[in-house]
């Protein structure tokens, strides 16, 4: 995502976070704290905060077996992955190496 871009979204994601808990200030806390109903008032801060974690950089794990995957499936699949793959291209041909 281009830098900029993300961050007018990010500023103007928090200013609409800011400007809704503002506005959340205007009850009283026994209306929407205290209440059953008061659960309301605060769903949609759910989209502000899913807006900050797709912002997160994204995390690049380890590349192996996953955890729930058994070891029988996991080179059963390594297996069928070198089959449908094309053949690496042949290194080029470089000087010889020296004797000695």
């Amino acid at each position: 995502m281009n830098p900029t871009v993300k961050r007018a979204v990010l500023i103007l994601n928090t200013l609409g976070f800011v400007f809704y808990l503002v506005w959340l200030t205007q009850f009283d806390t026994s209306e929407t704290l205290r209440s059953s109903d008061g659960i309301i008032f605060y769903i949609p801060c759910v989209p502000f905060l899913f807006v900050y974690m797709l912002m997160l950089p994204p995390k690049t794990g380890p590349k192996g077996k996953p955890w729930w995957q058994s070891d029988e499936d996991y080179e059963k699949e390594l297996r069928a992955k070198q089959k449908t793959s094309p053949a690496p291209p042949p290194p080029e041909a470089g000087p010889p190496p020296p004797r000695g």
